[in-house]
């Protein structure tokens, strides 16, 4: 054989070698060579009754692997289960890019609910409140607010036991607030 066949086969097996060798350091460190998405948990919240049906909803996000486009590194996903059995897809689900939230309101004559929010793929910085029952066991999107803030404010008047208000009851009171100290 000549020189040149003999150091290419020198450097397919150290080449070999370095492979085998890091997709063992790769395996021994809990990772793998092909990135998967990843799969968090973020809450969970349970609602009906022992006599009725009960519902348990998960959001999760799923975070892309590096390999995928940067611009799109997560979302979330709710994931409603009944009781006792496998999880409900929901097609008509919104793609979201933040979500927050998972408030369980026990009404007299809806009965249990839980409400989330969360900001859709391509809604610009609007945010939207849902609402799952266990009746639909698909989220409903009741309201459309302009920011973070105001669907968080929107989730803390449902947990304290009060209704949704309008997007123009809700400026009406962000103007009351801001102008409080105009008028002396």
């Amino acid at each position: 054989m000549s020189q040149v066949l003999l150091g290419f086969r020198n450097l397919s097996y150290r080449l070999a070698a370095f492979l085998a060798l890091a997709a063992l350091l790769v395996w021994f460190l809990g990772g793998n060579l092909l990135a998967r998405p990843g799969v968090i948990d973020i809450a969970v919240a349970k609602a009906g009754s022992p006599e009725t049906k009960q519902i348990e909803v998960t959001l999760r996000q799923i975070v892309q692997s590096r390999s995928k486009s940067a611009s799109d590194p997560s979302h979330f996903q709710v994931e409603v289960r009944v009781a006792g059995g496998a999880a409900q897809p929901c097609p008509t689900q919104d793609l979201l890019r933040e979500a927050i939230g998972l408030v369980t309101v026990q009404g007299a004559a809806t009965g249990a609910e839980v409400w989330l929010a969360g900001r859709p793929d391509g809604g610009g910085t609007s945010w939207r409140i849902y609402r799952i029952d266990t009746d639909s066991l698909c989220p409903t999107m009741m309201l459309e607010v302009a920011d973070r803030l105001e669907a968080e404010r929107q989730l803390a008047r449902l947990a304290g036991g009060l209704t949704l208000q309008t997007a123009q009851q809700s400026a009406a009171s962000r103007d009351a607030v801001l102008r409080a100290g105009d008028g002396s």
